[in-house]
């Protein structure tokens, strides 16, 4: 049976926010007859390019740009690390499930005066929300990942096989496949990806936090979270897909020896296949991801540019951010390096038309117009929790050791919660059951 508890907060995460002060702007380089010199971190594919390509297009701010480590692999550290040394850069990626983290810590400042309602109408619901706390926004959303299904199109159709659309039917196509050809899985998931098990968990209708009541509330083993749990708990006992670390020596060897078909992925992921796997060019098809009831799609990464707190020039570093989150000539300078997908349903278009002429690993595949219908159905209502780095890294640790048990993936939902709700505990919040 699901359960419920609620976190309240010490002060409230409204408190918390409402704490967050603007930073000055400081001494503008401008003032002294030159352009203005911000500084942006960020480890993302594209980042320098975009950089570049601004510089060589506005007079009057130059971004100097550091790679930094992907978020949780240091580079949130460095971030947390710098604002607390008064050494803030002027303009950050985080990640959306990192967002309320950031905003609870204090490390980023409120960029609601800076314009960033101005987008509001041009990105998804969904995304919106997950930058807005607390009556304000902490990060411009710049790129999005909706899930889709990227599937063997040449296999499937070698092999008489329909392409499911919910997922019993994808439980029948892979038992199809599986006795027809017994070295061959319908798909591969991921053991050790937190990320992936939440998104589908968004899919199917879960929210595992939950600040609407003025408190935090806990939910990872509602019915939505459970069923899913179940479902690929009997998927992989049955061996009807594979589990392991995607894109990993043995999945790739299983991608290029045709014994796996497919995978849940996202646009960002392109830019894997192209690279492990370059000899499966012309191979690929995408599809909507297969569904409970109906339409819905998860959302499977993504983030926003923020800025951080005690940032030398905040207008400036929004400026920039804007422009990477609305110009055509932005997408235009990342999409070589980067497959990820707009935020901005207004460039949705330019995107389509930009990737797959940059990327011909891309083209055919069908991935903007999949990943552009399932942009618009994920449920907008997904929070994420207080500290997302060491809840993901708990539920990656959970799964690894649960996952191929009976039961394995729902005993470690009810253990993660657990876990989570404790440790939310020791760091200072009041916690009700």
């Amino acid at each position: 049976m699901s359960h419920r508890r609620n976190l309240t907060v010490r002060g409230s995460l409204a408190a918390g926010v409402a704490a967050a002060l603007l930073a000055s702007c400081g001494l503008s380089d401008a003032a002294e007859g030159g352009p203005t010199t911000i500084t942006f971190w960020s480890w993302t594919s594209g980042s320098q390019e975009a950089v570049d390509r601004f510089n060589a297009t506005h007079d009057d701010i130059h971004v100097v740009f550091e790679q930094v480590p992907a978020g949780t692999g240091g580079g949130y550290s460095k971030m947390y690390n710098a604002v607390r040394a008064g050494k803030s850069p002027d303009v950050v990626t985080v990640e959306y499930p990192q967002v309320p983290a950031f905003v609870t810590h204090n490390v980023v400042q409120p960029i609601t005066d800076y314009g960033a309602g101005e987008l509001r109408d041009v990105l998804p619901e969904w995304a919106w929300n997950q930058v807005a706390l607390g009556g304000d926004v902490y990060a411009l959303p710049y790129n999005i990942a909706p899930q889709v299904f990227l599937y063997r199109a040449d296999l499937f159709e070698e092999y008489g096989l329909d392409l499911p659309t919910t997922w019993e039917e994808f439980r029948d196509t892979a038992e199809q496949l599986r006795a027809e050809r017994p070295d061959t899985v319908l798909a591969t998931l991921g053991n050790t990806d937190a990320a992936l098990l939440a998104g589908l968990a968004w899919q199917a209708g879960a929210n595992w936090f939950d600040t609407g009541g003025g408190s935090w509330e806990v939910n990872a083993t509602d019915e939505a979270s459970l069923s899913v749990a179940r479902y690929w708990d009997d998927m992989v006992a049955d061996d009807l897909v594979n589990a392991e670390p995607l894109f990993a020596e043995k999945h790739i060897a299983d991608l290029q020896q045709g014994r796996s078909l497919g995978m849940i992925a996202a646009p960002w992921m392109l830019g894997n296949l192209s690279r492990f796997v370059p000899e499966l060019a012309g191979s690929w098809a995408a599809a909507p991801l297969p569904t409970w009831d109906g339409t819905a799609a998860g959302n499977y990464g993504g983030s926003g540019f923020a800025v951080p707190e005690g940032a030398d020039h905040p207008e400036e570093a929004m400026e920039f951010a804007r422009w990477v989150a609305t110009s055509p000539d932005a997408i235009a300078a990342m999409v070589p390096a980067s497959t990820a997908m707009p935020a901005n349903s207004d460039l949705y278009d330019i995107w389509a038309t930009e990737v797959e002429a940059a990327n011909p690993y891309v083209a055919g595949m069908g991935v903007p117009a999949v990943a552009t219908a399932a942009a618009e159905s994920v449920p907008p209502d997904w929070e994420w929790g207080p500290d997302m780095t060491d809840g993901f890294a708990r539920l990656m640790d959970e799964m690894t050791g649960s996952m191929g048990r009976p039961g394995g993936l729902e005993d470690a939902l009810h253990r993660w919660e657990d876990d989570i709700v404790d440790q939310l505990r020791l760091r200072g919040f009041d916690v009700t059951t």
